[in-house]
């Protein structure tokens, strides 16, 4: 059907006369955003519809599907960022330049890209427009008075950046947590920068309140962090969510000063730090009694957060058993409801949630810590809620370090002006 619109538009184009307004709206609303970003240059006309903002609300209602980011590395060295859907078709490729880039696991119409290599670089991309823009490549300055000298001889290395969106003012912001290098891990850094809402341009870093605990953010001695330290950070409704790092506290002190599962959170509107939300209490008990039956490590392993329906999830996955998603119902009460219990098949070491499609079916990303988990592929898989069927649905020519692994949700339109 898209493909005959697009004939008779490209005939009607040929001739001297227009289509009617109406008849030429609905025709090109039956064709994908790709092909309406090629069709803008035939007149004028065509142009300023598809630019138009309730066209573009209508065309997003009638063809919205979720579009995977993800940092690709070719076997010709090149770089790029992708976007694909789910049959795997490409959508549109940004190439980069810099080797050994990363997509933060957001759900955005804006896409952000740090590096491995340097770990001050940021990028935020706009898929419609193709722009990057680099956020500045420095620490804030302290308490006004200039460069901040504690960031000097090595100190200061980037654990974990995120990146979300205020809904009052629809600007966006991004979270920079810092810490030394080799420095005692509670000595953290918290960093904000504003970037406007189409992505052009941005403030200057400025330093925030201290995390209130240990949270989960990475390795910062070896400079490397695996999937299963990125999956315990999401954005949710302008607030950034860390799981509290309870295995390194223990170590650290041989007590249970924070209960498993707890999680400290950053408003991103009030750049301030939350009340401390402790996790479904099931889990915690399971994390309390198991203690002897698991290692700290195993249990840590065991814990994700993820962004579904719009809601925070925890998710319990106890290996090759089951995966219990729990959604938060109230954050001032501290009240989850688990809504899904997914079986021992898809319960494998690193498979984490991404999305729950319109048609019931889970979206799950299966990654890699350098092992390969019974045979599994890693890629994209979907589990069916009403068939319990488990498909692997695409592969992803991914990064090669673990930040490369982690996948972004587009949510824009590629028709934005």
């Amino acid at each position: 059907m898209a493909a005959m619109a697009w004939e008779k538009l490209r005939a009607a184009a040929s001739r001297s006369g227009d289509l009617p307004l109406d008849a030429l709206r609905e025709i090109l609303l039956r064709l994908s955003a790709k092909e309406l970003c090629r069709l803008r240059a035939v007149s004028p006309t065509w142009r300023s519809l598809t630019y138009d903002r309730a066209f573009i609300a209508a065309h997003m209602a009638r063809h919205w599907k979720p579009l995977l980011a993800f940092a690709r590395r070719g076997e010709d060295h090149t770089h790029s960022v992708d976007l694909v859907d789910l049959s795997g078709e490409l959508v549109r490729r940004m190439p980069r330049s810099e080797d050994g880039i990363g997509v933060l696991g957001t759900r955005l119409e804006l896409v952000c890209v740090a590096s491995k290599y340097r770990h001050m670089a940021l990028w935020v991309l706009n898929p419609a427009t193709g722009a990057a823009l680099a956020l500045p490549w420095c620490h804030s300055e302290y308490m006004g008075n200039g460069p901040d000298e504690r960031f000097s001889l090595g100190y200061g290395y980037v654990e974990r950046y995120a990146f979300g969106r205020v809904s009052t003012t629809g600007e966006y912001k991004a979270l920079r947590i810092t810490r030394g290098f080799l420095g005692d891990p509670n000595d953290k850094i918290c960093e904000v920068i504003t970037v406007d809402a189409d992505g052009s341009n941005h403030g200057v870093w400025r330093e925030m309140q201290r995390p209130p605990s240990l949270i989960c953010t990475g390795d910062a001695v070896s400079r490397d962090s695996s999937i299963s330290d990125e999956m315990k950070c999401v954005v949710v409704g302008g607030v950034v969510h860390f799981m509290i790092d309870f295995k390194t506290i223990y170590f650290n002190s041989m007590e249970i000063s924070v209960e498993p599962g707890s999680i400290a959170s950053f408003n991103l509107e009030t750049e301030e730090w939350m009340p401390t939300l402790r996790g479904p209490a099931p889990v915690r008990s399971f994390l309390r009694d198991n203690i002897r039956k698991y290692s700290y490590f195993d249990l840590d392993v065991q814990l994700s957060l993820s962004e579904l329906h719009g809601s925070l999830v925890t998710v319990h996955n106890i290996h090759y058993s089951s995966m219990d998603l729990w959604f938060l119902s109230d954050f001032e009460k501290g009240l989850w409801v688990k809504k899904y219990s997914l079986p021992s098949q898809v319960a494998g070491l690193l498979v984490y949630p991404l999305l729950v499609l319109d048609d019931e079916r889970v979206l799950l990303m299966h990654g890699t810590d350098g092992v390969v988990c019974l045979g599994m592929k890693t890629g994209v898989y979907t589990y069916d809620l009403k068939t319990g069927a488990y498909t692997h649905e695409l592969d992803l020519e991914m990064g090669s370090f673990d930040w490369g692994k982690s996948i972004g949700i587009y949510t824009g339109s590629l028709l934005s002006p």
